[in-house]
């Protein structure tokens, strides 16, 4: 018996929701559906609740945190979180090779013209597009780096005939 029944929404932890938004919105094209915590329409008794939620949950003392919950035009979703509280220098990033390493694959067409926009607008891209075949399925896949340091993965199958 499977005791995991499926992969629910991936969150990440980022350290200024700004400039998350600034890569993940307004350069990706994820579309913001709700946001929790501070620019919330929430009343002052839910926000509180969420955030009792959040530090019993994750067992994090006083944790105060601002959550947006985006959505890729495929329909699957994305939740970045921000602590307010506690504030926490960002770690340095880490290797791809490192254990402990998540990595959160994108679906994308035109991979070459998605790496292209990336670079230009500042993001740190470990490599042009690879193309790899597997089981008559070609694709091309690109690994980077959000702003802080999250590992993603560009993912596009090209020809699933070949």
């Amino acid at each position: 018996m499977a005791l995991a029944t499926g992969v629910d929404t991936t969150a990440l932890t980022v350290a200024d929701m700004s400039r998350a938004l600034g890569f993940y919105r307004d350069l990706l094209g994820m579309e913001v559906v709700e946001t929790k915590g501070a620019d919330s329409d929430w009343s002052p008794e839910e926000e509180a609740r969420w955030h009792i939620y959040h530090e019993t949950v994750c067992g994090i003392p006083g944790a105060r945190i601002q959550a947006v919950f985006l959505r890729a035009v495929d329909g699957t979703h994305l939740e970045l979180i921000e602590y307010k509280q506690p504030r926490v220098d960002p770690s340095p990033r880490r290797r791809l090779s490192d254990p402990g390493v998540a990595i959160v694959p994108f679906a994308c067409n035109d991979s070459a013209a998605v790496v292209e926009k990336l670079r230009t607008a500042g993001v740190e891209v470990i490599h042009d597009p690879v193309r790899y075949v597997l089981n008559g399925v070609t694709s091309y896949t690109t690994y980077l780096y959000d702003p802080d340091g999250n590992a993603l993965c560009l993912f596009e199958v090209v020809d699933k005939s070949s």
